[in-house]
């Protein structure tokens, strides 16, 4: 088996191209998420995992003004953390009787039977490039949703925020 370091991205983007922006706040909106970067992370007892990098490229809500910066907002995020973030919107769905609210499906995760031989499966550089592509796809998605936005903002906040380092 080939060792894998860093899974090189295959860069896919989806941009809402209705005339509505959504705003991420009062000064910027989303331009574009993109989900990359893989990287494989040694955890305890022998075990490796997969820690994905995501960009945030927001927009300047004035575009006339002279200013050309376009901030990034970047953070790393293990799968078990997208699902945790999609069960919580469920949830919120739940509770705030909005249940018609299309929050999207993860990429599968390795299937049952093959558990036993999780850390090949894993490191697969094919298998690793689908999760990557249905993970990019869900956060586009979901950040895209302005209903579900406006229902769960603190959940994708919270979840978007680059990690706290004391």
């Amino acid at each position: 088996m080939n060792k894998v370091d860093i899974l090189m991205p295959e860069p896919i983007s989806l941009m809402d191209d209705e005339s509505q922006v959504r705003n991420l706040n009062q000064i910027y909106s989303l331009q574009r998420c993109q989900v990359s970067d893989c990287t494989i992370v040694n955890g305890e007892n022998g075990t490796k995992f997969a820690v994905w990098k995501i960009t945030l490229l927001l927009h300047p809500q004035d575009t006339a003004s002279q200013q050309v910066y376009y901030p990034r907002v970047e953070t790393f995020r293990r799968y078990s953390d997208f699902c945790q973030l999609r069960e919580q919107l469920i949830k919120r769905c739940i509770d705030e009787q909005r249940p018609n609210i299309d929050v999207p499906e993860l990429p599968p995760g390795v299937k049952w039977y093959d558990v036993w031989r999780y850390q090949e499966i894993n490191l697969n550089r094919k298998w690793l490039s689908k999760r990557r592509q249905g993970l990019e796809f869900f956060l586009n998605h979901v950040l895209l949703n302005g209903e579900l936005i406006s229902l769960a903002r603190d959940l994708v906040v919270k979840f978007l925020e680059p990690p706290q380092t004391d």
